[in-house]
């Protein structure tokens, strides 16, 4: 599955779950990340990804939706 996530103003991805998973485990992702993928009709907090049992889904901030995917630098 790919994943988008949006953090420090920039979309970015794709990811694979498993992937965005390891690097939310170890501090990697802000708890304020957004994420989304295909079949979801709203960006949510990444850690709804993880939690089966939330519903909270945050719009996408305005300028999202100009931004392309890209990758997150490696000190993020």
């Amino acid at each position: 599955m790919d994943v988008y996530v949006y953090t420090q103003g920039q979309r970015r991805g794709p990811y694979e779950k498993m992937q965005l998973e390891a690097m939310w485990k170890h501090g990697k992702i802000p708890p304020d990340t957004l994420c989304w993928h295909n079949g979801m009709s709203k960006w949510t907090v990444i850690s709804d990804l993880f939690a089966a049992d939330k519903t909270t889904a945050p719009s996408l901030p305005d300028d999202a939706a100009n931004t392309g995917p890209a990758t997150f630098p490696a000190s993020l």
